[in-house]
């Protein structure tokens, strides 16, 4: 791999898999550019771009449907384990850390973390619930962070001030929100009459609902409220509006958007999952398997190359079993670990 950097712009060049990625550490731009001639790499083998690190599985709030389980009993990385994470991080080339949790802002160290992530060279983000975002963590995030993501959970009223006052103070903004059954109504009716808080913030993001320790009665199973849905997100003008990738099934299903701005599940193939325990895994929707690798014993690298379960997760997302779809090559198969959350026509 070859580095080179011009003012907030990092060029990294892989001529063994011919491509190169352009990432500018100031807004957060990202691009994979292969050469000509070649096809777009399968994955980064050298190192996974993008790391998400779960620094605490501490949460006030315990919904039923989290998948981490977070409740107000959790425990938080030590800050050792994450040095050594971060140390790991930086050797193997990764660019960006997402914490997360639980609720990350409120790991005890937390501000020390996102200025440690930052001192390595590697952009932090993170995403919280709102909780616990005191004046000092909001000029960290602005001082350290790409950006920031705000989970929206019932009562949705309560996060009109807290949005507000993370774009008064300049920093930029996502909301996360999960489709899924009791949602889906009001989030076809934000898109179509739009809520006075989208002006604080930069983008919405959904999250396609994964049935991994809570009911698959929550998954959305009719196919005229997709449909409206899909529909109401193409016509809206009022914000940005993203799918994680999760979604991608729906999106090539429902929608008529540019394939460059497609990305599939990029699990051990861009991207891992670290729980604050240091098992580093595909996808941290995998946590309650045993797919992982332990960092206490191994290093990040070899368990991106070597571990069975990152080498086999790659083979089925590159093996899926949908050949036969004219969207195939889009999609990869959606989710391989949990295909039926795939929204598919």
């Amino acid at each position: 791999m070859q580095r080179k950097m011009d003012g907030d712009l990092i060029i990294r060049e892989y001529p063994e898999q011919h491509y190169k990625t352009l990432f500018n550490q100031r807004t957060g731009f990202f691009m994979r550019l292969e050469d000509d001639g070649y096809p777009e790499p399968f994955w980064a083998e050298e190192g996974p771009e993008l790391l998400d690190i779960s620094i605490t599985n501490y949460c006030e709030r315990g919904c039923k449907f989290c998948y981490r389980k977070a409740n107000p009993k959790g425990h938080h990385m030590s800050l050792e384990s994450l040095k050594h994470v971060i140390t790991q991080a930086k050797n193997a080339g990764v660019l960006q850390i997402a914490l997360g949790g639980g609720n990350p802002n409120q790991h005890p160290h937390f501000n020390d973390i996102l200025r440690m992530i930052r001192e390595a060279g590697i952009v932090p983000s993170y995403t919280t619930n709102g909780d616990g975002l005191s004046e000092d963590i909001l000029v960290a995030t602005k001082t350290y962070c790409g950006a920031m993501a705000v989970s929206l959970y019932e009562p949705y009223n309560e996060y009109d001030d807290i949005l507000e006052r993370i774009h008064s103070m300049g920093i930029k903004c996502n909301v996360h929100i999960i489709l899924k059954t009791d949602t889906i109504d009001m989030l076809t009716d934000w898109f179509t009459k739009p809520p006075h808080f989208f002006k604080w913030v930069n983008a919405i993001v959904i999250l396609c609902y994964k049935p991994i320790t809570s009911s698959s009665d929550l998954m959305i199973k009719d196919i005229q409220k997709l449909q409206r849905f899909y529909k109401a997100v193409s016509s809206c003008n009022a914000v940005k509006i993203g799918f994680d990738s999760c979604s991608v099934p729906g999106i090539v299903s429902w929608m008529d958007v540019n394939s460059a701005l497609i990305e599939s599940c990029e699990s051990a193939r861009f991207s891992a999952f670290i729980s604050e325990d240091l098992r580093m895994y595909p996808c941290s929707f995998m946590v309650n398997t045993n797919l992982f690798g332990d960092l206490q014993s191994q290093s990040l690298i070899d368990i991106w190359h070597n571990h069975p379960a990152f080498v086999a997760h790659r083979e089925r997302i590159k093996n899926n079993n949908c050949s036969a779809c004219k969207v195939q090559k889009l999609c990869n198969g959606g989710c391989v670990f949990i295909p039926e959350i795939n929204q598919c026509r």
